[in-house]
């Protein structure tokens, strides 16, 4: 797994977003400033594109849009805390406090990539049924804390994977 996946740059507390559109566009930007992407705006189309498709609300106050794209320079997972407690993904009872962003570039080893994406997905959803943890990522304004509940939590996902592999 790579250790820059998510970084303490890349989780975003108290973000500030009206919908759904202004929350994904100022990820991108924040990505631009952050050199993870050159094209802020094709990074946001791509993930609209894939918006379209079928919507990321995963329940529990949280969405996880992902996307595969040209339009990103090396794989990132963003965490944004929404700052507003009136904030709806798609409808009103999609109501969305916590965004994670999976972008990854297109010319990744697609077969590699998608068992990637599992073993993130099924580490954020493993947390996402734990009440203390959704409380923790709600209340707290240390971006070290989100880190480490996340990488502990892809650390031991990952010794599981591998024991079922041996």
């Amino acid at each position: 797994m790579n250790q820059d996946l998510i970084t303490k740059q890349s989780i975003l507390l108290d973000f500030e977003a009206e919908s759904k559109d202004e929350a994904l566009y100022s990820i991108c930007a924040q990505l631009f400033l952050l050199r993870k992407t050159t094209d802020p705006t094709g990074l946001y189309n791509d993930i609209i594109k894939r918006e379209n498709i079928v919507s990321t609300f995963a329940g529990q106050h949280t969405a996880i849009p992902h996307v595969i794209t040209q339009h990103i320079n090396e794989p990132v997972l963003c965490f944004v805390r929404v700052k507003s407690d009136e904030f709806y993904w798609n409808e009103e009872d999609e109501d969305v406090r916590i965004i994670f962003l999976l972008a990854v570039p297109l010319k990744e080893n697609l077969k590699k990539l998608r068992e990637s994406q599992s073993y993130v997905f099924s580490s954020i959803a493993q947390l996402m049924t734990d009440p203390s943890m959704i409380e923790l990522w709600l209340t707290t304004n240390e971006e070290r804390v989100i880190l480490d509940s996340l990488n502990l939590a892809f650390e031991s996902n990952f010794k599981a994977t591998t024991s079922i592999k041996e």
